[in-house]
């Protein structure tokens, strides 16, 4: 058994899980010293990718990301519409640097949707993911702000300093997403931060099994500890959102992931079943709409006194120059 690579600790085998397409299995490995959890093989594979972005509408759980990218230019504030429909973009709407309207990078942007709601609210922002499919798509829906390459393509090519580099629901998807991280980071100018979200483990619990999309869409689940771990391992200080605000009025009704069955088959067509009135929401395209509504409706009569959600917002600020070298 190999050590854990955020904080060199043994792993331990927690499970075996089946694959988000058929037929593959994987092993989840854990850390009990940084309670990050991993799968193995740690592997990307891109028919699985190419499954989910060739799908109309995407399928579920993704859908609500196709969903943003065709409702974010009908709205009058584009950023203020996403924070208040996901806890990801309000975490990274309080995080982003509040004297300064700068140079804001979106590592992983995908659709392209966010990094447009960035550029409405004033923000010089960039728009970098490897998919040349995705970023042809951001680019005809919302302008030339966006750039097909790898991190590490862009960092040799460009000399480009940020206020901020953000990434989205990303370092769960990744080989070595320390190394990403470490890179990210060279991309800052002075004073300015890398913020990250992904599924918290630290929500759930120590004793959690792996309650996150099955392997290879997501190879790691992150606890706030590893989180801390890797950043002090980079040379950075690390702070994490307080949901408290948020819960209170959007509180957590199911405190559950998504189920351990694949969602694929071999061939790519979905297999994984819903109850018949998720799937008739989810196909209007009223599903995540109908969740927020009942969630706010229910905040007023039960305020969730709680300063975490299943998703994390942490805050890398390099301690010093050179810090992440």
């Amino acid at each position: 058994m190999y050590p854990c690579e955020i904080c060199a600790a043994p792993l331990k085998e927690d499970s075996v899980v089946p694959g988000y397409q058929e037929p593959a299995s994987y092993t989840i490995l854990r850390c009990d010293n940084c309670f990050a959890m991993v799968s193995s093989p740690k592997r990307n594979d891109a028919s699985v990718y190419e499954a989910i972005y060739g799908m109309h509408g995407g399928p579920p759980g993704y859908d609500r990301n196709f969903q943003y990218a065709r409702c974010i230019t009908k709205v009058r504030n584009p950023l203020s519409y996403l924070a208040s429909r996901q806890d990801a973009f309000w975490g990274v709407e309080r995080s982003l640097p509040e004297t300064r309207k700068g140079r804001v990078l979106e590592l992983g942007c995908g659709l392209g949707y966010l990094t447009y709601a960035l550029r409405s609210a004033g923000y010089d922002a960039v728009g970098l993911d490897i998919s040349t499919e995705a970023i042809s798509k951001a680019r005809a829906r919302f302008g030339p702000f966006y750039v097909a390459a790898s991190l590490e393509e862009y960092c040799a090519r460009s000399a480009d300093a940020f206020d901020a580099v953000i990434l989205v629901e990303v370092i769960e998807h990744l080989e070595d997403p320390v190394s990403t991280i470490k890179s990210a980071l060279r991309l800052l100018a002075p004073g300015g931060c890398l913020i990250a979200t992904t599924p918290n483990r630290s929500y759930f619990g120590r004793r959690a099994p792996w309650t996150t999309d099955l392997p290879p869409v997501h190879l790691w689940w992150f606890s706030e500890e590893s989180l801390t771990a890797m950043a002090r391992s980079l040379g950075c200080d690390v702070s994490f959102v307080d949901f408290t605000e948020y819960n209170a009025e959007f509180p957590v009704l199911f405190k559950c992931g998504p189920p351990l069955e694949p969602m694929f088959d071999s061939e790519g067509k979905i297999v994984r079943c819903e109850a018949f009135p998720i799937a008739m929401a989810r196909k209007m395209g009223i599903l995540q709409e109908s969740y927020r509504i009942v969630s706010r409706f229910v905040g007023r009569f039960w305020r969730q006194r709680s300063a975490r959600r299943p998703t994390m917002v942490a805050q890398f600020t390099p301690i010093g120059p050179g810090s992440s070298d």
